[in-house]
């Protein structure tokens, strides 16, 4: 019996460790140990922000595709 309830204080314990998962770039954050990539920004608001080794994805890519050619020139009339 007294296995079952240390067995059980175990699970209790290891469980809050395994779900306190970082944030990704772009997610709230507090202090620079709640990102994954270490780094949260210092302004309002706090965000997780990359740490340079791969591409940023804080900024935002406006560009919009083409989705059809330009007309053909017209003929003068």
């Amino acid at each position: 019996m007294r296995w079952l309830v240390a067995a059980l204080c175990a699970v209790v314990a290891i469980v809050p460790a395994v779900a306190g998962c970082k944030q990704g770039i772009g997610e709230r954050c507090q202090q620079d140990s709640d990102c994954a990539s270490g780094i949260c920004s210092k302004s309002d608001p706090r965000v997780c922000q990359g740490n340079g080794s791969g591409v940023d994805m804080t900024q935002i890519d406006a560009e919009l595709p083409i989705d059809a050619p330009a007309p053909p020139p017209r003929d003068a009339p």
